[in-house]
């Protein structure tokens, strides 16, 4: 399975620009009230030099923990940069994932599908992304992991658009029970969306999570 990549690095820095921007309208609040303190305290009953000592710490300790704020910022903007860059790694290779959708693109479609028995004369549907079924097919199922490949034809003649498409199986063993079968989605990366917390992979109209992939594989 593919190590996923999380986008919150990005919802990260965010949060921590906020953070140091919240320290340094603190820090100025601090050295405004403190030099306002002296110039009014009275001579005769000047600030306690205890209290001026725990007053210099804190304003100590905000100054170090704004630019460790500031250090953390440029650290994330740094993995960041890293991740996006590994990730354009992803854009011409076929990635499959859990889901029933699959690209038609190049004449074929592809789903990876998991069958928990063997099962005889299994229909296998096809739709279109508005639902509409667009070709029926009978196979026999292996017990284990397979793969289904659809070259485009539809039932009704001619060959179907590029897009996106969904896959369902109806199945039963020898013993005349269903059958449940697991597929995953497929298709291969065209572009990379990073505008959300996690990074989503484009293959036509079909966008999966980076989390949800489970393999990768040259493009054929």
């Amino acid at each position: 399975m593919v190590e996923a990549v999380s986008g919150s690095s990005s919802a990260g820095y965010g949060a921590a620009s906020t953070t140091t921007n919240a320290l340094s309208a603190n820090y100025q609040m601090f050295l405004s009230l403190l030099t306002s303190q002296l110039k009014a305290q009275d001579p005769l009953d000047p600030l306690k030099a205890d209290e001026f000592t725990n007053q210099l710490v804190q304003y100590s300790s905000v100054e170090q923990q704004i630019k460790m704020n500031s250090s953390l910022d440029a650290l994330i903007a740094k993995t960041d940069a890293a991740n996006a860059s590994n990730l354009v790694s992803y854009i011409g290779k076929r990635v499959s994932a859990e889901g029933t959708q699959s690209v038609l693109t190049d004449g074929y479609a592809t789903w990876e599908f998991k069958s928990p028995a063997a099962a005889e004369d299994a229909v296998v549907t096809i739709r279109n992304s508005a639902g509409v079924i667009v070709y029926k097919d009978k196979v026999d199922l292996s017990k284990g992991t397979g793969a289904y490949v659809w070259d485009g034809r539809m039932d009704r003649g001619g060959t179907a658009a590029d897009g996106t498409y969904s896959i369902s199986f109806e199945a039963k063993d020898a013993a005349g029970k269903n059958v449940s079968v697991k597929t995953e989605a497929s298709g291969v990366v065209d572009s990379i969306d990073f505008s959300g917390a996690e990074p989503v992979l484009k293959m036509g109209d079909l966008s999966i999570p980076l989390s949800t992939v489970t393999s990768v594989t040259a493009a054929i």
